[in-house]
């Protein structure tokens, strides 16, 4: 199997992911999701907001699907989720299974996760979690947010994305984020299992007196080389 094979994806596959998930990725700990306003970046249908604000979390999810009605939402779930099925089941021994049994217990995880996010997606005309948007361009102001997060955007889609666009959707996130904040992104490969190519250019780029920028080992296993994260404290 050539490195293109394992998973083809043509655009941006809506994420759907559970809290449990998040916390393997991005080495959660209570002490630094409970010091203030926590943004999911390019969230999908991802749970991680509904169940965060069910543990006394204040947390924000933004995505540009955010547009749609929750009949819309609900049909693009589920036709992202079958087709993100099929592929997976064609390639089932590239991947590591250590964080998941089995491919059903995965679809579970998503399924659950999906439905979740839905019942809480039903009720953003009240609650305001989900707000429709785009990087580079967010739309919240400087120094809003203690702990901001994005998994399986950035990076991932490397060959969508050039560098410019990397970087300027970092420095959007940096911008957002309080002093004394964290960022955490997750993989730093893409989907021929390769390391982003340009990281050490990257990292060089948004090194500067107002953050420590560092890759650091995550628990998460799924993608064999998705075993970092991007971790950026804001000075």
């Amino acid at each position: 199997m050539s490195k293109a094979e394992f998973y083809e994806q043509v655009g941006v596959a809506m994420t759907c992911r559970s809290y449990g998930e998040y916390e393997k990725m991005f080495l959660l700990e209570d002490d630094f999701l409970k010091k203030g306003k926590i943004l999911d970046v390019a969230a999908g249908a991802s749970s991680f907001v509904a169940e965060a604000t069910k543990k006394g979390y204040d947390a924000v999810a933004v995505d540009p699907l955010y547009d749609l009605t929750v009949e819309q939402m609900t049909l693009h779930g589920q036709k992202e989720m079958k087709e993100a099925t099929e592929k997976l089941a064609k390639n089932m021994s590239f991947f590591s299974w250590d964080s998941y049994k089995n491919l059903e217990e995965h679809d579970k995880i998503r399924e659950d996760a999906f439905k979740t996010f839905l019942n809480h997606y039903k009720e953003n005309s009240i609650e305001k979690r989900f707000v429709a948007g785009t990087l580079p361009n967010l739309p919240f102001d400087d120094g809003t947010f203690s702990l901001v997060l994005c998994n399986h955007f950035l990076f991932l889609y490397q060959e969508q994305f050039d560098l410019e666009f990397h970087l300027r959707a970092i420095q959007e996130m940096i911008r957002v984020t309080k002093k004394g904040g964290m960022i955490r992104i997750y993989p730093l490969v893409g989907f021929k299992n390769e390391r982003y190519p340009y990281l050490d250019e990257l990292l060089e780029a948004l090194n500067d007196e107002n953050t420590i920028v560092k890759t650091t080992d995550t628990t998460f296993r799924f993608v064999p080389a998705a075993t970092e994260l991007l971790t950026i404290n804001k000075l």
